[in-house]
């Protein structure tokens, strides 16, 4: 398996391209979670569960991290050139409208979903397999190339049956 920095990344913004197609059939957040809390706090921003600066927080002093963010910084610019910041997180990524990352997001914000998200997964389709943390790691293992080719094999199918799974109970 290729360990290098690039080839790491690149398994990883696959891996990371189809968590966020998970999230969009799932669509647990902007279905149930953030209706509730705009309601709650009408006409002012929410920040959900950006909280914190994760990214700063969490991500490993590695060099497919340091690649990670070279990259959204390229993409995105950087933390302190950030334009807009809703005032409800300490993100800078985080605008009046959400997360303005669309890919390249650290593994600790990719990763999360908070406890009613994961007892809905449970409860409304049956997935028991998706554990925050174990993502979380699986992830930085990923991304540090620390996960064997064969284990991401199976944890990316894991994740496609996954949505299989939801797929087919919304058609």
């Amino acid at each position: 398996m290729d360990t290098r920095p690039e080839a790491c990344l690149q398994r990883y913004l696959k891996t990371e391209s189809l968590l966020h197609h998970f999230y969009t059939f799932f669509d647990y957040c902007s279905r149930v979670c953030i209706p509730k809390l705009i309601a709650a706090s009408p006409g002012k921003p929410v920040a959900a569960c950006c909280k914190d600066r994760y990214y700063q927080v969490y991500d490993l002093d590695h060099p497919s991290f340091d690649l990670l963010r070279r990259e959204r910084e390229s993409l995105y610019g950087s933390p302190a050139d950030q334009p807009e910041n809703s005032g409800v997180s300490p993100c800078e990524y985080h605008t009046a409208t959400g997360c303005l990352l669309k890919d390249h997001k650290s593994p600790v914000c990719l990763s999360f979903m908070c406890r009613p998200a994961i007892d809905a997964l449970r409860e409304k389709h049956g997935i028991y397999t998706y554990d925050y943390l174990g993502f979380n790691y699986a992830l930085e293992w990923i991304l540090t190339g620390d996960m064997p080719e064969k284990e991401w094999r199976t944890f990316y199918e894991s994740l496609e049956d996954m949505i299989r799974k939801i797929s087919s109970k919304a058609a």
